[in-house]
């Protein structure tokens, strides 16, 4: 690895959603700002969208990060592709109920058992739905808004967030009975041309850098080769840090970055 010819402590650009390197761009703060919100004010469903690669996940995971663990319970399912009794039963899996049978009775009973116990110890759940454009089947989406019908005295003990690419809101158009219960909802933009360097320094810092190794004219072609999709600038950053490193240079160049971008075009 390269990290020892730059003195890092730790790869900087791992595309892994690493809540350590959350970069916090205006966007991207005022979403998980927004998100942070309707998880703790116990709203009923919120919605994040965003291309891929523009931090969704990151944002949920610091968010849940950032949530007080007395007071919350957090599930987070990566794979929405099953069935709305499957989907049921992972999201209580994660919230500490491993429920065996298939029984859609049982099953309903057994969760909404669960919500009221993590209710009278002060918690509240929420469930984060990753990638949920993937979720074909309206029916499942229905049986997820049903969910949402435990309350206790006229509050949600469950929060459902749906975060996905931007078609998601294409998907959830012909269910009025879930968007309109959507009570808080963000699209995150590709990061501007002037945060990439800013964004660079970060994740450079994280991993445990002190040295501005990228030149002002590498950072400007990374910006355009990227449209600032945080995604693509990991995958080119990283790129470019082998072959400067396998070059002996001591920064990192344009031509770097014009054969790095060249290998993804």
């Amino acid at each position: 690895m390269y990290t020892q010819y730059w003195d890092l402590q730790r790869l900087p650009f791992e595309n892994a959603p690493d809540s350590d390197f959350f970069y916090e761009s205006e966007a991207h703060q005022e979403a998980a700002a927004r998100i942070g919100f309707a998880v703790e004010t116990h709203k009923a469903i919120a919605l994040l969208t965003g291309d891929y690669g523009s931090g969704k996940t990151l944002v949920c995971r610091t968010t849940i990060s950032r949530l007080d663990p007395n007071k919350f319970k957090a599930a987070f399912v990566s794979n929405p592709r099953m069935d709305a009794l499957d989907l049921t039963r992972e999201i209580a899996y994660q919230l500490g109920e491993d429920i065996p049978t298939r029984s859609k009775y049982d099953v309903l009973h057994a969760f909404n058992n669960l919500l009221d116990r993590h209710h009278s110890a002060g918690r509240h759940c929420v469930a984060f739905l990753d990638e949920a454009q993937l979720v074909s089947d309206v029916s499942v989406l229905e049986e997820l808004r049903l969910l949402l019908n435990y309350d206790a005295k006229g509050h949600f003990l469950l929060t459902l967030v749906l975060v996905g690419q931007t078609e998601l809101r294409e998907v959830l158009h012909p269910i009025p009975q879930m968007t309109q219960r959507i009570s808080l909802s963000f699209h995150i933009p590709h990061l501007a041309a002037e945060e990439v360097g800013s964004y660079i320094t970060h994740r450079l810092r994280t991993a445990g850098g002190t040295k501005d190794i990228f030149e002002a004219d590498a950072i400007e072609r990374i910006a355009q080769a990227t449209k600032g999709n945080p995604r693509e600038i990991n995958a080119i950053c990283d790129m470019c840090m082998l072959t400067a490193s396998l070059s002996g240079q001591d920064m990192i160049k344009v031509d770097n970055v014009v054969d790095a971008a060249g290998e993804r075009a």
